[in-house]
């Protein structure tokens, strides 16, 4: 079978998804999505779908506010088939030490410098906003009201998807195992049923992007990062409302609105493969020291993710010098679900060849040749 579009995304998680809305949105409806998975099918299903602003780069900061504006008016948006529930209750990251602090000034001033409204506020201050919080256990905290959560995000990425095809994109469950180039121009993918010729041809493959894009000899320097979530029984009372971080302690939780509570351990001195019972009794000692309510749940069972990881932890976006019509919106690091309304907005727009709100060339896969990196220092 050989079919014809005008545009492929290989991917349909959030990313890819997300691009497809914007291409559709700006007249654009040619286009097949393809995913050997389905929708939503890989990592950004079990994404908890937090939504922050709160960054050390400014790229990040840009993107994280536009995402944050388009979150807000999601459903008018979107149109979805109920309502996307986005409550925008914060992040709060405490500090333990007057340095750390200090180190957080520089990227507080980047973000009230770009309309972010974070600031520092006092122990007593956190006390109001989480009552159980430990305060004897940190000096300081940062807090951006405007931070969020939209619980759902396979809801998120299926609604993307939904107001895409009813703009006439389709959707495809199948493998792309080779993009296919002639006279240094994308011609087409190979999938399992066949060939689909096209003019342009997007990477949003996620983890499996690395192996799409060597298929024309584009090598994509992204490595696995295992991150896990551990997940408590629902608890009636709200009582942990904005995500708390401590990246000294390598400790971050939040209350779901179902009343579930996921927490994550980030300290360096826990890595993957990890042994359940010392990564829950860690978590948990952590945890209870900063936030001692914690002491009442019980951990029901937890999900390992995978970031697709670049060498400065920032996504890949753009074009490529090599192969005309082929993009890439790759290497999201984690950031890709609270930075997918920019991304897609911003790569549908590359395409089209219109001004994108988000000047996305810092982080165009050259920079890698360049030895121009932005690492960005705040991933959770």
């Amino acid at each position: 079978m050989r079919e014809k579009a005008e545009i492929v995304i290989v991917g349909a998680g959030v990313i890819g998804c997300s691009i497809a809305y914007f291409l559709s949105k700006k007249g654009y409806s040619d286009i097949v999505v393809i995913d050997k998975g389905g929708i939503s099918s890989g990592i950004t299903g079990i994404c908890p779908g937090g939504v922050r602003q709160q960054w050390g780069t400014e790229i990040n900061c840009l993107m994280a506010k536009a995402s944050t504006e388009f979150y807000q008016r999601i459903n008018d948006e979107l149109e979805p088939e109920y309502e996307i529930k986005f409550r925008q209750v914060g992040y709060l990251y405490l500090f333990h030490s007057e340095q750390a602090a200090k180190n957080y000034q520089p990227s507080l001033e980047l973000q009230n410098r770009l309309g972010i409204p974070t600031k520092f506020i006092t122990r007593d201050e956190v006390k109001e906003i989480v009552p159980g919080v430990n305060t004897d256990t940190f000096l300081s905290a940062s807090y951006c009201p405007t931070d969020g959560f939209a619980d759902d995000a396979y809801h998120v990425t299926t609604s993307f998807a939904a107001a895409a095809k009813r703009r006439g994109v389709r959707f495809i469950l199948d493998e792309v195992p080779q993009i296919l180039v002639e006279n240094n121009r994308v011609a087409g993918v190979q999938t399992g049923r066949g060939r689909i010729d096209c003019s342009f041809v997007v990477n949003a493959a996620g983890l499996g992007s690395k192996e799409l894009a060597a298929t024309i000899g584009v090598e994509i320097p992204i490595q696995p990062e295992v991150r896990r979530i551990l997940y408590t029984n629902r608890i009636e009372e709200r009582i942990l409302e904005p995500l708390l971080i401590s990246f000294e302690r390598g400790f971050a939780a939040k209350q779901l609105t179902d009343g579930t509570i996921y927490l994550s351990y980030l300290g360096s001195d826990m890595k993957p493969p990890y042994n359940s019972f010392d990564y829950q009794m860690k978590a948990a000692e952590v945890g209870m020291e900063l936030f001692p309510p914690l002491e009442q749940v019980e951990f029901r069972t937890h999900v390992d993710g995978t970031y697709d990881s670049t060498p400065d932890h920032q996504a890949i976006l753009g074009g490529v010098d090599e192969v005309a019509g082929y993009y890439q919106a790759i290497g999201m690091s984690g950031h890709g679900f609270m930075m997918a309304p920019a991304i897609g907005e911003t790569i549908a727009d590359t395409i089209i060849g219109n001004k994108t709100s988000v000047d996305i060339s810092p982080l165009h896969f050259n920079r890698f040749r360049q030895n121009a990196l932005i690492p960005e220092p705040r991933v959770v």
